[in-house]
């Protein structure tokens, strides 16, 4: 019973708790009011460091992966230190908590199922929606009976719950003066009357930062104190909730029936796209079609089914009935035959792309698109390993390459890769649409500066103008936390220029490289 006692240990408690109080506080420092950059990997090393100190009796590091986990949370942190793209910007915010929390879970042992199992997911759904806010008062608990230790008052006296109360309600409170003294003048101005040392206080922005520091203390101390005390019986319970009796199977013989009608579509389809796409426009087209438009057409039709498939043969491998060899060596024939049709489809799908892309420019959801075509390329052969080996974890293969694709897309710089295609597009067809290329982050910058000395004084100006722009919105100062390479880098090729906003485009660009 002392175990399960949530103080048992009062001074691991407030270690953690002083521990989490000081990283809210970081959090105030490194982000209130501030853009991501060298920032959050910072706070992600502190946030490890925390951790790692509070845990530094209770785990041991070892060859696994979730320690592995560490490779890619720390390098999707640093994204924001070295690049400059919104999408990635976004979804980062997103990944790094989503692995952090993952890695934890799998470094304490408090998983009740194998990261690889599909059952994964209760854990995973326990974690970010109990964890963070099961024990929100125990801090405030800690700070009362801190302050009360040499009184005589006892644990369940009124007098500790009105202070409970109290410390609890101070934050909320906080957050609804500042609210109300936003949206009501005549209650702003009553706020506003206070005495003058509290009147100086810029309470729109200092309440607001107390509150984003104690929300964020208090959130992360409820998540390492969920898995620091000893696992409660309603916690098992809880994480058991996607248990399910027998799973319904497939009959084979089913299986086989539909597989071969399927793959007989997909065996005409095949040879459709060899002798037309891949044969190229010497194969006559009939009348009403041309060959650029029956390349360019189809694409994400040929993506859905793609994922149609996908879904039928995961639903095959995993609840087929078992069955006789040579029906069995059946359904493996025609799962590997249907795998085949769909390789054969997404490269169909990939080659169109690429045409579109020829015609009409590169962009962050076209190269995104080719990208997610190579993930499900991998993806299908490791499902064509599973179908003639069971014993390969297929989850597991799966969920190693989503992360290392995740991350391989993070660090091979897209914005990049859109201007250097978009120039060479230009090179080839005289098109660009220097208007998107402006819409790309500052990692484009160093590609963008070669169409300053095009002989289109339309393209030359307009990119002019943009890199204008964007010189005079990065010669903005920003404080240390904010620092990023790849701001860096774009104001230091751009300080090479002498860049002018032009009213038109009849004259050369201005712009003129400074000499050293």
């Amino acid at each position: 019973m002392k175990n399960n006692h949530p103080f048992h240990s009062m001074k691991k408690s407030r270690t953690l708790l002083l521990s989490t109080i000081l990283l809210g506080v970081l959090v105030d420092i490194l982000f209130y009011d501030r853009m991501l950059g060298v920032s959050y990997p910072i706070f992600v090393a502190a946030f490890y460091s925390l951790f790692f100190w509070n845990f530094r009796n209770r785990i041991q590091v070892r060859l696994s992966f979730g320690w592995l986990l560490l490779i890619p949370i720390f390098l999707l942190s640093l994204t924001y230190l070295f690049f400059s793209n919104m999408i990635f910007y976004v979804l980062n915010f997103v990944a790094v908590p989503f692995l952090v929390v993952v890695q934890t879970l799998l470094v304490t042992d408090r998983a009740t199922r194998r990261w690889h199992s599909v059952s994964f997911l209760n854990d995973l759904i326990y974690s970010f929606f109990y964890r963070p806010f099961a024990y929100v008062t125990v801090p405030f608990v800690l700070l009362s009976k801190g302050l009360l230790t040499k009184s005589r008052i006892k644990k369940d006296s009124t007098l500790l719950k009105v202070i409970i109360g109290i410390l609890i309600t101070l934050p909320l409170l906080a957050l609804i003066l500042s609210l109300l003294a936003s949206a009501d003048e005549v209650f702003g101005h009553l706020f506003g009357q206070i005495p003058m040392l509290l009147a100086k206080i810029p309470w729109n922005t200092f309440v607001g930062r107390i509150v984003l520091a104690g929300i964020v203390a208090v959130v992360l101390f409820s998540y390492i104190w969920s898995l620091m005390r000893p696992k409660p019986e309603n916690e098992s319970r809880i994480q058991r909730f996607g248990a399910s009796g027998p799973k319904p199977r497939i009959d084979p013989v089913i299986a086989v029936t539909l597989l071969s009608l399927i793959d007989a579509i997909y065996v005409l389809f095949t040879l459709i796209q060899f002798s037309y796409l891949f044969g190229g426009p010497a194969i006559a087209l009939p009348a009403h079609f041309s060959y650029a438009g029956y390349a360019r057409r189809g694409f994400f039709e040929l993506i859905v089914v793609t994922l149609i498939n996908f879904s039928v043969l995961l639903t095959l491998i995993y609840l087929i009935k078992e069955s006789g060899r040579l029906i069995g060596r059946a359904v493996r024939l025609f799962e590997s035959l249907l795998v085949v049709c769909t390789l054969v489809m997404l490269l169909s799908a990939f080659f169109r792309m690429a045409l579109y892309e020829q015609a009409y420019g590169y962009t962050y959801l076209r190269l995104l698109t080719h990208a997610f075509m190579i993930f499900l390329f991998v993806l299908f052969i490791l499902t064509f390993w599973k179908i003639w080996k069971k014993k390969v974890p297929l989850y597991k293969y799966y969920l190693v390459t989503a992360i290392a694709a995740y991350v391989t897309i993070n660090y091979v710089n897209i914005d990049q890769l859109i201007t250097k295609y978009n120039i060479e597009r230009y090179q080839l067809t005289g098109k660009i649409d220097v208007s998107y290329l402006s819409t790309l982050s500052d990692d484009a910058v160093a590609g963008s500066v070669r169409l300053l000395h095009v002989k289109d004084l339309s393209v030359s100006g307009r990119m002019e103008n943009m890199l204008y722009f964007r010189n005079q919105s990065l010669s903005a100062p920003e404080p240390w936390q904010s620092f990023n390479l790849s701001h860096h880098r774009a104001k230091k090729i751009l300080s090479g220029y002498t860049l002018h906003h032009r009213q038109n485009y009849d004259q050369p660009p201005a712009a003129s490289f400074n000499e050293p």
